[in-house]
């Protein structure tokens, strides 16, 4: 099944290995068009979790979303999308994102500036993915002769960006852009508009991340879901997401309260209206409509708690996805 406004899955890198098989094949038998995975360090490879899933499955589209622009050469970038795009021809997207600052400091890797960074990357692996050869010395990669041997120019390369200025660079260099799992339609709405202003209203994916629970008992799926936005609040802080929604200042006052548990039990009832979808089959129905009518042409179910995951696929499948 193939729906004209796709919905997909967002596996975090909290699943198991040896769970991604089995999990990739029931996203594409319940009906998903999309299935994507996080890079998130130190827990599952990006690359190898999506060339697992595509050898797995037959129709769903796997994306991964975000590598980081530093953790990898761009050259080895390219390589690794070039040869599972090869291998599974129009069935791979890559997005490329500036990477969880705590996680790229771990690594000695964090750039001066993320954005000189971010350009450097994602224009240097569009390029090779074309069949370009590469002789260079940017400010944080070189090449010399670089070339690949097996070019994919027909892949789609989307960055994962949150700020105004990150998504001027991605109107400008990328073939689309990864919504954080926070957005929420006002904040979708907010930079589609932002970036059909500075390039045109041309061909440019928005592939949004929400984060979802769906079930007959909507007080506990809204429980579940808060958790898991006081979870992510915590860990972006405020950021341009919650200016657009106003929330920056009370959000900055919760956490400095006390974290995430301050923000779990003190966060307004309302902010998982805007930010997050939870409820019933109903519910999730419409909300999902609200993605697309501000500008989402995709919508990616951040699906919470991780131990639902199968049941929950089963009742969106079957409830859900023949509505949209």
């Amino acid at each position: 099944m193939t729906h004209s406004r796709p919905v997909g899955v967002f596996i975090l890198g909290d699943v198991p290995p040896e769970d991604i098989v089995p999990l990739s094949k029931k996203v594409e038998s319940c009906g998903f068009d999309e299935l994507w995975f996080a890079e998130d360090y130190f827990m599952i490879s990006g690359f190898a979790s999506a060339a697992m899933a595509l050898q797995a499955t037959t129709r769903i589209h796997v994306g991964v979303g975000v590598v980081s622009s530093v953790v990898r050469h761009p050259g080895v970038t390219a390589m690794e999308t070039s040869t599972i795009a090869r291998a599974h021809p129009g069935r791979f997207t890559l997005g490329i994102g500036h990477g969880v600052p705590a996680w790229i400091r771990q690594m000695d890797l964090y750039p001066k500036s993320v954005l000189t960074s971010m350009r450097e990357s994602v224009t240097s692996v569009k390029r090779l993915l074309s069949g370009k050869e590469i002789t260079e010395k940017g400010e944080y990669f070189g090449f010399n002769d670089v070339a690949l041997t097996h070019p994919a120019p027909e892949v789609k390369v989307l960055t994962g960006v949150v700020g105004p200025k990150s998504i001027d660079l991605c109107a400008d260099i990328a073939d689309g852009m990864v919504v954080s799992v926070l957005g929420g339609p006002k904040y979708v709405e907010t930079a589609h508009q932002r970036i059909a202003k500075r390039r045109g209203n041309t061909n440019f994916e928005m592939v949004t991340y929400v984060l979802a629970s769906v079930g007959s008992d909507t007080r506990q799926k809204r429980k579940d879901v808060r958790a898991a936005t006081a979870f992510y609040l915590n860990a972006m802080g405020p950021t341009y997401i919650s200016d657009v929604y106003n929330i920056s200042e009370e959000t900055k006052s919760i956490i400095d309260k006390g974290g995430v548990r301050a923000l779990e039990s003190e966060m307004p009832d309302d902010w998982l209206d805007f930010l997050t979808i939870a409820g019933t089959p109903n519910n999730c129905i419409n909300d999902i409509e609200k993605f697309f009518n501000a500008g989402s042409t995709s919508v990616i179910l951040c699906i919470v708690p991780s131990e639902e995951l199968p049941e929950q696929l089963e009742l969106i499948g079957h409830e859900v996805l023949p509505q949209i």
